[in-house]
């Protein structure tokens, strides 16, 4: 499934005549069609891309730079030098025109969206859903998905049906801030007595120039979240209005606008096969690489623009009456086709459609769209409604945000109340009905509902997610938490120190702190190894990671705990290892006089377990994994290395998590994992009584 996704313009407003936007932005032909036809040719090169290569295509670079033509065109046309002192009507009017345009079809979809999700996701998706329609409805949407991409648990999620909404909003900030940025510049060359269109040329260059360097870097240092970061996507726009200011000034010759219109075209098609890696990601999106489609997009327009189209050239093609009419349902194609193509995986349980089903995700989508178009684009419009004022426009998206807004908050109060209620307290763990681990060594447990359920699983968590002692993937600083005995009065003290495979440990070091009086002081940080090495995050380097290793082992040192908990290996790429890093933290630790207490790697099934059961049932095989494909036969490599610490112990309890063929996805009743990987609270307090037995250490 696609990992990111991509946006396009709303239907154009016609440009208009003024002093700053061209009169005739084709020269002596009035309009530019071919614009229609690229929107048809975006909008289709999204829709492939996503439905059957499993990948972007480049389509919301070329619409966000027609998103900053078209509405350059528009603002410029209506700002008159003599009527600045007409800014805030100038500026309602803008708003007024948005409310009406978007916000109607964007919020009908996202009704359907939510409908959809209750009729065919599986309810262990309904929080995040939730809080996706509530983002996307209020148009932050990117920003939402920006702190999930630093969010490790959330980032464990499956692409939502909404998810789709960040590049709109994208341009709904877009929308609201250009017009703030033409009248600035308008007011400096009015009080300057400079050329109004030099000033916003330079302007532009200015906005463009900055925000492309910024996403460059940005993309190299964190590109999941600079991907939906409105500022590393600007330049984009601005790019667009540069275009539109510069289009009366190029007349290129009729063999340059010839190679400039196949380049453009041939460009633009196979952008998502070039530039996009194997797997779907990316790659440097929207750094330097969206220079390829912005530009590809960029040449067919001044192509397009210079004259009449060539028997020959690319700006024929875009006139194709096919490309038009799709160009004109692209808006609602775009909102609807996404949530389509999820609902149809969740529903075949696949990972990509064969031919025939995407072509009925294709032709659903279509059929929706050319409905929701004539309905909000044609009728609501005709009717009169909120169309002959600015207050009238502004009603108009009010009376569809707030009945979405006020559903969305609703849905998301009883999903709260239910994961965070009554429900969410599992006191029977570890009972007659809810062994967990003991079920792997005595007779099978009565045949009972397991726990937690689909909607508590994603929020069975260790208390340290909660209470924001868990770092995120951005903090340096290794902050703790301590739980159990206090200071004074406990007899042993245990730190638990690493990523988030060391942290869902604590539940289980709670029960042992509370039942031996331990102090336990909790030091983990999300995707972050206790490990002397370089770590990696998202192909760049974990630097942050790395200066949290740096003040945890100063912190320790500081504490002199009796003993750190953390993990002794990794599972990944279909092997189980220790990184050598880990030794070195291990050595280091053992000169300090404190003893490493070391638990093996948990599996890793690879699939989203709750999801999966839900879906298949808590006996599908395919909800667990192997045993065999994780862990070689007898302990760990770790145990057997000659370079060990005396002062380390390493702690298997494998066995009370898997069978000797098998990790299953529910043992004892109890959901074992809350994603693909991690344990979920509930589980691990039923491994507490066989961790204290390998806990030598502290005894």
């Amino acid at each position: 499934m696609p990992q990111k996704h991509e946006q396009f313009a709303p239907r154009r407003p016609e440009p208009s005549t003024g002093p700053i936007g061209p009169r005739k932005p084709t020269g002596s032909r009035g309009h530019l069609p071919e614009i229609e036809g690229l929107r048809g040719l975006a909008v289709a090169l999204v829709v492939i891309y996503h439905i059957w290569f499993n990948r972007v295509s480049g389509g919301v670079d070329v619409f966000f730079l027609l998103s900053g033509l078209l509405i350059t065109w528009s603002l410029t046309a209506r700002l008159v030098r003599p009527h600045l002192r007409e800014a805030p009507a100038w500026l309602g009017t803008h708003c007024a025109r948005l409310s009406r345009r978007v916000v109607p079809p964007a919020l009908f979809v996202l009704v359907g969206i939510g409908a959809a999700t209750v009729l065919w996701l599986p309810q262990v998706r309904w929080p995040s859903v939730q809080s996706e329609l509530t983002a996307a409805a209020l148009f932050v949407q990117n920003w939402h998905l920006a702190g999930n991409a630093v969010d490790y648990l959330a980032a464990q999620n499956a692409a939502g049906p909404a998810q789709h909404y960040w590049s709109l909003a994208v341009q709904m900030q877009f929308y609201l801030l250009w017009p703030l940025v033409i009248l600035g510049l308008a007011v400096l060359a009015h009080h300057r007595g400079w050329s109004q269109r030099s000033t916003l040329l330079c302007g532009f260059t200015v906005v463009a120039g900055a925000s492309l360097a910024y996403s460059i870097a940005a993309t190299v240092q964190h590109p999941q979240p600079t991907y939906f970061n409105t500022l590393a996507r600007l330049w984009e726009f601005a790019l667009g209005g540069l275009l539109a200011l510069a289009l009366p000034s190029l007349r290129p010759s009729r063999h340059i606008r010839l190679l400039l219109g196949w380049l453009g075209l041939v460009a633009l098609v196979t952008c998502g096969v070039i530039i996009t890696t194997a797997d779907g990601h990316p790659g440097q999106f929207p750094g330097y690489a969206a220079l390829w489609p912005t530009l590809a997009a960029a040449s067919l327009i001044v192509c397009s623009a210079a004259g009449p189209p060539t028997r020959v050239g690319a700006d024929r093609l875009l006139r194709i009456p096919a490309l038009r009419w799709l160009g004109r349902y692209s808006f609602s194609l775009y909102l609807w086709h996404w949530p389509l193509l999820v609902c149809y995986l969740a529903v075949t349980g696949r990972t990509v459609p064969t031919l025939g089903g995407g072509a009925l995700v294709v032709l659903a989508s279509l059929t929706l769209a050319v409905g929701t178009h004539w309905l909000l684009e044609h009728r609501l419009p005709a009717s009169g409604l909120g169309q002959h004022s600015t207050h009238g426009g502004l009603a108009l998206g009010a009376a569809f945000l707030v009945p979405v807004l006020t559903a969305t908050g609703a849905w998301g109060s009883v999903l709260h109340t239910y994961q965070h209620g009554e429900h969410q307290d599992i006191s029977t763990t570890g009972s007659e009905d809810y062994p967990g681990a003991a079920a792997l060594t005595q007779p099978p447990e009565p045949d009972v509902p397991y726990r937690p359920t689909a909607l508590e699983a994603r929020g069975d968590l260790p208390v340290v997610y909660e209470t924001g002692c868990h770092q995120d993937q951005a903090s340096t600083e290794a902050h703790s938490c301590t739980f159990g005995a206090s200071m004074e009065h406990a007899d042993r003290t245990v730190a638990l120190v690493g990523g988030s495979h060391a942290a869902h440990w604590l539940p289980a070091l709670r029960l042992l702190a509370e039942e031996h009086s331990w102090r336990v002081v909790s030091m983990t940080k999300s995707a972050c190894l206790f490990s002397a090495e370089q770590q990696q995050l998202d192909g760049a380097p974990y630097t942050a990671c790395h200066a949290w290793n740096d003040d945890a082992l100063q912190r320790l040192a500081v504490l002199d705990p009796d003993a750190v908990f953390t993990t002794a290996t990794r599972i990944g790429g279909g092997r189980e290892y220790t990184p050598d890093g880990y030794l070195r933290h291990w050595r280091h630790l053992s000169r300090l006089g404190i003893d490493v207490i070391a638990v093996r790697d948990t599996p890793w099934p690879m699939v989203d377990v709750p999801e999966c059961v839900e879906t298949h049932g808590r006996d599908a095989v395919r909800c667990g994994r192997s045993r065999a494909d994780m862990y070689p036969s007898g302990p760990p490599d770790v145990a057997q290395r000659e370079d060990l610490p005396d002062s380390v112990t390493i702690v298997d309890l494998t066995d009370r998590i898997c069978t000797p063929d098998h990790c299953p996805a529910v043992v004892g009743n109890i959901l074992v994992y809350r994603d693909n990987s991690h344990l979920t609270a509930s589980y691990a307090r039923t491994l507490a009584h066989y961790l204290h037995d390998q806990l030598q250490p502290l005894h």
